[in-house]
């Protein structure tokens, strides 16, 4: 994504500059209602001050929205997009008491202030705009066009400008770069873009973020069929997209004379173990406050192949691990989730909460101690069920049943969890029983069978 220039971020044009648009010039009917009916204030001041008084909002709240689209406004406000409901999920299966004082406010210092579009401290109801306006707060902000209201977003600005780092990267193929540095982990192949990107394969540019993830319909984006914050994460809403919606129907003709989509395969593997690519995986995600009160984290910073690389470029920085392994899937029991699916490690460990100031000891996740309501890295794995954005009809892996049934198979599935982190996780070091308990069970160790 572009930043926005500062000169542009909050200029609303008119139409009067010939070279931009008018600041609502492809959306009547937003045009006709006015600024205040919208923001609040005084159209008929003569200063910044007061036009902005009588309730002015900058960005404009969902109850503004709500008068014409209730039914999107309603079912958004639940959504994961705006309550972040998945993260709750996920740390209280970790023993975290959300309705703890102190568990509550890490939470919203570490966690919403990044990962919704309007950041901590605002209504959540004011989203809207975040999509169909402007550049998302937490990414930057600034108008992308004027003031025009776009009903479908933006790819670059708005989809991508918060799932960059690996939606981003890997669906348009950026890794190249980080790949080749990382020959260690994983030497087959290059990051190719994924498939659905691909020109004049479904359509001239391509398949959009919203041509899946909502069909068109955006129901997906506005919350239909999410989960309750303690019930479940992304992978729990209802309204979400999955392959078969367009492969392995009646319409698909070439799908059964794939030799590979034998009934074994179909019913026991996620289609991404055949079909994705290298991706992003990354550890020890540390939190901490600013003397201030200011939440910030840091991630990736005991990268172990830092020194080598910096020998050729001083100015390397902390990597992320490009890979790919498979094991056993961790959600294998719930509805759709086959036996088998690609991993991905996630940037948690024992120390991920634990600030430099006061209160050090309180958030620390200690390796399992078999204790019910005490904070457990054993509880959830860390290598997680995955569904990498860099889908391509070849890949490696399919290169020869070897890879899954024969010796090769330690290239491609998950062997030993601290192994495969290569060099992430020190051998010897405290972090080593949290990530062996966290992994039990999810790991591969003989070649699957026929």
């Amino acid at each position: 994504m572009t930043p926005v220039p500062a000169s542009k971020k909050f200029w609303i044009f008119n139409g009067s500059v010939e070279q931009y648009p008018s600041v609502l010039s492809n959306d009547s009917v937003h045009a006709g209602r006015g600024c205040t009916s919208c923001h609040g204030g005084d159209d008929s001041a003569n200063s910044r001050e007061l036009a902005h008084a009588n309730g002015f909002a900058a960005i404009a709240t969902a109850e503004t929205c709500n008068g014409c689209h209730s039914g999107i406004v309603a079912s958004s406000a639940d959504g994961l997009h705006t309550t972040l409901g998945g993260y709750n999920t996920i740390l209280m299966q970790r023993g975290f008491d959300m309705s703890d004082p102190d568990a509550a406010e890490r939470f919203e210092q570490q966690c919403t202030k990044c990962h919704t579009a309007v950041g901590t401290g605002e209504s959540a109801s004011t989203a809207c705009g975040q999509c169909h306006v402007s550049v998302p707060a937490t990414a930057g902000g600034g108008l992308i066009e004027g003031h025009a209201f776009n009903a479908t977003p933006s790819m670059d600005n708005n989809c991508t400008a918060c799932h960059g780092s690996r939606v981003k990267d890997e669906y348009y193929g950026l890794n190249n770069e980080l790949l080749e540095r990382n020959q260690a982990a994983f030497a087959e192949g290059s990051a190719w873009a994924d498939f659905h990107l691909e020109p004049d394969v479904h359509k001239t540019a391509g398949l959009t973020c919203m041509e899946c993830h909502s069909n068109g319909s955006g129901d997906e984006m506005h919350g239909v069929g999410h989960p309750l914050p303690d019930q479940g994460d992304r992978y729990d809403v209802s309204s979400s997209p999955e392959c078969t919606d367009c492969h392995g129907g009646a319409q698909d003709t070439g799908f059964a004379g794939i030799s590979l989509h034998s009934t074994g395969h179909l019913d026991s593997m996620s289609c991404q173990i055949c079909h994705a690519q290298p991706y992003k995986n990354c550890f020890s995600c540390h939190t901490d406050v600013t003397p201030e009160g200011l939440g910030f984290y840091r991630i990736n910073g005991e990268d172990p192949t830092l020194t080598d690389r910096r020998i050729a470029d001083e100015t390397a920085a902390p990597d992320a691990l490009m890979t790919f392994r498979a094991g056993l899937n961790p959600r294998f029991g719930e509805e759709g989730m086959k036996q088998y699916a690609v991993l991905r490690h996630v940037p948690v460990d024992k120390d991920v909460f634990q600030y430099s100031g006061d209160n050090v000891q309180d958030f620390i996740i200690p390796p399992t101690d078999g204790d019910p309501g005490t904070l457990d890295m054993g509880s959830l794995s860390t290598w997680k069920y995955a569904t990498p954005h860099t889908i391509v009809r070849s890949t490696p892996i399919t290169a020869s049943c070897n890879n899954c049934h024969g010796t090769d198979y330690s290239k491609f599935w998950l062997t030993d969890p601290v192994q495969a982190a290569e060099g992430w996780v020190p051998e010897q070091s405290e972090y080593l029983q949290g990530e062996q308990d966290a992994n039990t069970g999810i790991t591969v160790d003989a070649p699957l069978p026929q």
